[in-house]
């Protein structure tokens, strides 16, 4: 036996690798030798960057210094080249920001020289209108001889002061008096409703005044309510809201907002809970809409009594259905409200603070306010108004003389159109903007903000808006410097020298490690396959003396080396079939020789042949075939192999359990044979590598196998060319299962 594998050792085998011979037995001084080398070859790759270095790499460096100097004076013309940008850039900022100005000072300067041909009513309607189309104007104003600035086209929810109404008409006769006093004696303190009720029902047919006539009304309606004639309370309150809407008591209260407010609470008493809601919202719509002329007082007084009626009906209802809606139209107007107030409250501070400055304007420099406008700004408190003096003109006699003014919206001019404006023109990534307010506070600014100088700022013209808009650059970096700088073509040499030496550089380091690595792997796999085929040599060997010598215990002894000699011969042939087949598949020489065979046939053998060798070790091989399995192309030999192949590693990689299971099926369009152990298993980490050539496991349980670490590579290659894979399926502890799949269609 030792003689028939001696030659394979001289020329087969070693061919294979490339004609260099190894010994399967080693002494000190070589071994010492080849560290030696070894070192020697390691060493070598440290010299190459300093090689690198001293022929390259000084040279660039010089050359980059040189071209340095050069491109600061570039950088710094290129910072002052872009100063100058941003400056005109501003001024293109500004300059539109003051046409936008003058074309909304212009459209309302033409319709105020047309003022004398249009009466006052249809004047303001124009001035209203236009102001609706152009959103830069707040509002129109005009300041009469007396000093008083009026809003034509505003629409407040209040104005300041208190409103009051006398009886204009002459039914305030005595007799009148003293019947109404009669009603007032019956309804309040005799408590005779229906005496007084009849009282005020005769004064109302005898008079014609329409304030008196409201008035009675609402007296009839309260006498009705308390009566309890709802209906009839309802009808008369309708009747007031209709015919006597804008009529004011002598204490300045719409006689229709107030029959409206009793309205509602009328149907409140009645239980109309949803003719109420509509009832209060609808007059809290009107109300916010300014439909009335109030005090803020007033004001204050319903539109507190509409939110506490409203807000004390929803809790006592359930929400759902159409109460809904009218809870969110609630809101919206309280939101509206709240805007309306702000624009009220603002305005109102304008009439009050800008009658002083008006009057400065004019009187300071009369003569140029004739001729030209005049702008100025306003600041009271946490408000600022942009203000615009038309030409002083003398109107008609309705008119009298008046200054109109226009008071330019803020907001938008802040955070539309000069946002916009800035947005549009300053697209540079690396340019940020601020626009500064007086007392350098800021106003608006563009995100993230970076910290360093100004590089250009401006005012706008005459001040007006009080702003200055700033612009920031970063300082050019150095790789747009070179981008721009005739100078950069030194920075593209030094950059591709620099390229080649590191590529250079990375592409010697990467030849030596492969050459190291393979000459590591060659030494392990002489190794391994040395010890590989020394351990059956000498199990071998050891038998055959025993034989030889007839020192046998008995027969059955005898039987079991017999055994032994015959797997330790398989195992021999099973290593030297994978060297040689791995070698010519690696090179492209092995030929395949397919035909149909019979899978069911093949795997009968091959685990018949595989459990006569083992069974000295109690190994039990199962074999679970399904039923007819088809005939495929195949190389029967290569097949064979790979199957041997994968049971003789469940075998090794059993540990303790002795079984091992083999299967035979079809599934969909694959021919499909299992092995599956229930040994140590694989780690899940290791799954993608054990068909990598020379791979064995990393711990020191699977490192205790013998073997060459080419039987599963050698599988995936059979399978491969078979057109199918082969996959593993695997759990520490628990064992592990490889999978073969061939097509049975397309070979």
């Amino acid at each position: 036996m030792v003689d028939h594998f001696a030659p394979f050792l001289c020329c087969d085998f070693f061919n294979i690798l490339k004609g260099e011979k190894y010994f399967l037995t080693f002494d000190t001084k070589s071994q010492n030798r080849s560290e030696n080398i070894m070192a020697i070859s390691i060493n070598r790759p440290k010299r190459i960057p300093l090689i690198f270095f001293l022929g390259i790499g000084i040279p660039c460096l010089l050359l980059g210094y040189l071209a340095f100097r050069g491109i600061r004076n570039d950088q710094a013309l290129l910072e002052k080249e872009r100063t100058n940008e941003d400056r005109k850039v501003l001024e293109l900022v500004t300059n539109s920001v003051e046409d936008k100005i003058l074309k909304s000072e212009q459209a309302f300067l033409s319709v105020k020289t047309k003022s004398l041909e249009i009466n006052q009513p249809d004047l303001f309607i124009l001035l209203d209108s236009l102001k609706n189309q152009n959103p830069l104007v707040e509002e129109v104003f005009f300041s009469e001889t007396s000093g008083d600035i009026n809003l034509p086209a505003a629409k407040l929810l209040y104005l300041p002061g208190r409103i009051t109404q006398s009886y204009s008409g002459s039914s305030l006769t005595p007799e009148f008096i003293r019947k109404i006093k009669e009603g007032q004696q019956s309804e309040f303190q005799e408590k005779n409703y229906q005496k007084a009720l009849k009282s005020y029902q005769r004064e109302f047919e005898n008079v014609t005044d329409p304030q008196m006539k409201g008035e009675l009304l609402t007296a009839i309606g309260r006498v009705q309510k308390k009566t309890g004639s709802f209906y009839d309370a309802e009808i008369t309150y309708k009747k007031i809201s209709l015919d006597y809407n804008h009529v004011q008591t002598a204490g300045g209260v719409p006689l229709g907002l107030a029959a409206r407010s009793e309205l509602s609470s009328l149907y409140l008493v009645t239980r109309d809970t949803l003719t109420a809601i509509k009832t209060f919202l609808n007059l809290y719509e009107d109300l916010v809409k300014g439909t009335w002329q109030l005090d803020k007082a007033q004001y204050d007084f319903f539109s507190q009594h509409i939110k506490e009626s409203v807000e004390d009906i929803f809790p006592k209802v359930l929400l759902t259905g159409p109460l809904q809606p009218f809870q969110n139209a609630f809101s919206l107007l309280k939101a509206e409200e709240d805007k309306q107030k702000n624009i009220t409250e603002r305005l109102l501070i304008f009439r009050e603070n800008a009658v002083v400055e008006i009057k400065a304007k004019v009187i300071s420099d009369p003569d140029q306010l004739r001729s030209s406008i005049k702008r100025f700004t306003l600041e009271s408190g946490d408000q600022t108004y942009l203000v615009s003096l038309l030409n002083k003109f003398t109107g008609n006699e309705s008119q009298g003389n008046r200054i109109w003014g226009l008071l330019l919206n803020t907001d938008y001019l802040r955070d539309s159109l000069l946002r916009q404006l800035i947005q549009n023109i300053v697209f540079s990534g690396k340019t940020r903007w601020m626009v500064k307010g007086r007392d350098d506070k800021t106003i608006m600014e563009a995100g993230d903000l970076f910290s360093g100088p100004v590089t250009t700022g401006i005012n706008f013209k005459g001040g007006f808006p009080p702003w200055s808009v700033e612009i920031y650059q970063q300082s050019p970096d150095l790789f747009d410097t070179v981008l721009f700088s005739p100078r950069g073509i030194y920075f593209y040499m030094f950059f591709l020298l620099a390229g080649i030496l590191i590529f250079g550089l990375i592409i010697t380091n990467r030849i030596v490690a492969h050459e190291l690595e393979l000459s590591r792997m060659k030494s392990d796999f002489v190794s391994t396959i040395s010890h590989e085929f020394k351990s059956p040599l000498s199990s071998i060997r050891q038998l055959s003396e025993m034989l030889q010598s007839g020192r046998i215990p008995s027969e059955e002894y005898r039987q079991q080396y017999y055994d032994v000699l015959v797997e330790q011969s398989e195992r021999l042939s099973l290593l030297i079939d994978n060297i040689l087949d791995f070698s010519k598949i690696e090179e492209g020489r092995k030929k395949f020789d397919f035909e149909m065979v019979d899978i069911s046939i093949l795997l009968e053998e091959t685990v018949s042949i595989i459990n006569d060798q083992v069974r000295h070790k109690n190994f039990n091989i199962q074999l679970n075939i399904e039923r007819s399995l088809p005939l495929i192309m195949a190389d029967r030999a290569a097949l064979a192999q790979a199957i041997t192949n994968l049971i003789d590693n469940a075998v090794k990689y059993s540990g303790e359990s002795k079984n091992v299971l083999v299967r035979g099926f079809t599934d969909n369009q694959y021919l499909c044979i299992t092995v599956k152990d229930f040994g140590i298993g694989i780690r899940k980490e290791e799954i993608e590598k054990v068909f990598e050539r020379f791979y064995r496991g990393g711990d020191e349980l699977t490192r205790t196998v013998k073997g060459s670490g080419l039987g599963l590579t050698l599988v995936r290659q059979i399978v491969e060319v078979h057109h199918g894979k082969v996959t593993v399926e695997s759990e520490p502890g628990k064992g592990s299962m490889f999978t073969v799949r061939i097509p049975l269609e397309g070979l």
